[in-house]
């Protein structure tokens, strides 16, 4: 059973491997064959490298945009939003400014009921397996939002999705150290 195990071990490790060792040869035959249709031998050489490239990159490919697209989109949509500021009264707030209503070892919120939490989730890019989640934090009598975190998560390539025994995203824009600085920006003392 342990040789049936360290069999299997090796065999998921080495998945990717095997693509990398099937896919070179196929690159370079298809390389050589577009090339050698070539009339002008000055051209052969640039045109086999670019076929080459393009060939061996495809399997590749989801990957590499999916994660140019999740660079951007960390980097333009994800965070934390602000969009207006409430003013609370001193009672809320100790002599040093900070906040009497956020609870930091207990991760609460004093204020749930007067500023509800919205939470959402869902799939941003079914190309790119990229998700999205993140929340809101609402002024419940108006129903307007105060401000938001939006986090991203990347799931990978194929080749990541399929041949990785533990797959886990890669995310950026939501964190408790981003929840906290939401509710630091939104509410402030009242003057």
């Amino acid at each position: 059973m342990k040789l049936l195990e360290e069999i299997l071990g090796f065999v998921v490790l080495t998945g990717p491997l095997f693509v990398i060792v099937v896919w070179l040869p196929a690159s370079i035959w298809a390389a050589v064959k577009l090339s050698t249709r070539l009339r002008e031998s000055k051209s052969r050489i640039p045109v086999g490298l670019l076929v080459f490239l393009i060939v061996f990159s495809l399997p590749f490919a989801d990957g590499i945009a999916g994660r140019l697209y999740f660079s951007y989109l960390c980097a333009t949509e994800a965070g934390v939003k602000v969009y207006q500021t409430v003013e609370l009264p001193s009672e809320h707030w100790d002599d040093k400014g900070n906040a009497l209503f956020l609870h930091e070892q207990a991760g609460g919120f004093r204020l749930g009921e007067e500023y509800p939490v919205e939470y959402s989730s869902g799939t941003y890019s079914t190309l790119f397996h990229i998700d999205n989640a993140g929340y809101k934090r609402v002024d419940g009598q108006s129903g307007k939002v105060l401000g938001e975190v939006i986090d991203f998560r990347y799931w990978g390539g194929w080749i990541r999705r399929n041949f990785s025994t533990n797959n886990t995203a890669t995310r950026c824009g939501g964190s408790i150290e981003r929840s906290n600085s939401l509710i630091r920006q939104v509410f402030t003392p009242k003057e």
